[in-house]
């Protein structure tokens, strides 16, 4: 089965084929793998925890971080705060 990403408003939107009877409200974490490849996984309906997550084992925060900041075009943790975030309670 083949389906095509669309762009809705400000999103791109995969659609779930009604065939596939995946109900109405069901919770999916979503992983891009370094190939391009999502990796859609149900959630438990209890309470999903990100932190106790396995898929999150060996992933590469400091490799996300660096591409924020690429996204960003610098890093926040550098810019010298300005104007009214300079008084934040702490002088």
């Amino acid at each position: 089965m083949i389906i095509k990403a669309r762009k809705q408003g400000n999103s791109i939107v995969l659609t779930i084929p009604k065939s596939l009877n995946v109900p109405v409200n069901t919770e999916f974490t979503v992983d891009l793998k370094n190939n391009g490849d999502l990796v859609y996984k149900r959630t438990d309906q209890k309470g999903y925890d990100l932190w106790s997550d396995p898929a999150y084992d060996n992933y590469d925060y400091e490799a996300e971080i660096e591409r924020e900041y690429r996204e960003l075009g610098y890093n926040p943790r550098e810019v010298k705060p300005m104007g009214k975030e300079l008084d934040n309670g702490t002088n």
